[in-house]
């Protein structure tokens, strides 16, 4: 189900980079669980791995770039998990749970 929504909100209609889109999900929702410090993944968070999931995806082949101009158009890339933080904090704070690993 998780994967199916990544696809429709990627406009992919058949299983093209489905083993990719897998490892994405995994490696991002490993990444959420050492943050908030949990083994599964609360269901209030799941749009968070979608999010990420999706933005880690459009990144493939600019990893590492912090933006870049191609043909006039310049791209900015925030750090992972610029802009979902607060939501992470926030359930971190609301369920009294200490934090895992720092993000920078």
């Amino acid at each position: 189900m998780l994967l199916n929504r990544i696809k429709v909100l990627l406009g992919i209609s058949n299983n093209d980079n489905e083993e990719l889109l897998n490892e994405i999900v995994e490696l991002t929702k490993s990444k959420i669980l050492n943050y908030i410090n949990k083994t599964e993944l609360p269901m209030e968070l799941e749009f968070v791995l979608i999010e990420l999931s999706i933005q880690r995806y459009n990144r493939i082949g600019s990893e590492g770039i912090s933006s870049e101009n191609v043909d006039g158009k310049s791209v900015s890339y925030e750090a992972d998990f610029e802009g979902y933080k607060t939501y992470l904090d926030d359930y971190i704070n609301k369920n009294s749970i200490s934090k895992g690993f720092k993000l920078i």
